[in-house]
């Protein structure tokens, strides 16, 4: 199934994204000196892409495998790069749970690293962008 969404000008620097296959509602937006945003920015929304996607599939992995846990999350952190082009570089995440993974901590990460986010990022080299 094709996944869609639309982002639309609000003000200022306020983006509304709609998931119109969900028709769930998300907002982008920029902090600037005495402006508390409404949502994350554009960088800040591309890594909780990442972190949720290894999220989704961490849980999946370990309910698969009746591993109990009562502690989880993903920290995901990049550095910014003004070289040309510019964009996010040194892409880590990290997973901080109390799961008790044993022998099996290659395994569930080999799992893991299939999330489509991650897959998509380390296997796009292009992205089409036209004017309608």
């Amino acid at each position: 199934m094709q996944q869609k969404i639309m982002v639309k000008f609000s003000a200022g620097d306020k983006f509304e994204i709609n998931a119109l296959n969900s028709g769930a509602k998300i907002y982008v937006d920029k902090a600037k000196d005495g402006y508390a945003p409404i949502g994350p920015n554009p960088l800040e929304l591309f890594l909780s892409s990442l972190g949720a996607c290894i999220s989704v599939y961490s849980k999946m992995y370990l309910e698969r495998h009746s591993i109990k846990f009562k502690e989880f999350n993903v920290e995901v952190a990049a550095d910014f790069t003004q070289e040309s082009p510019a964009r996010l570089v040194n892409i880590k995440a990290l997973i901080n749970t109390d799961a008790d993974l044993g022998k099996n901590r290659e395994v569930f990460l080999r799992f893991v690293r299939n999330c489509p986010v991650h897959n998509t990022i380390i296997n796009t080299k292009e992205i089409n962008i036209e004017l309608g």
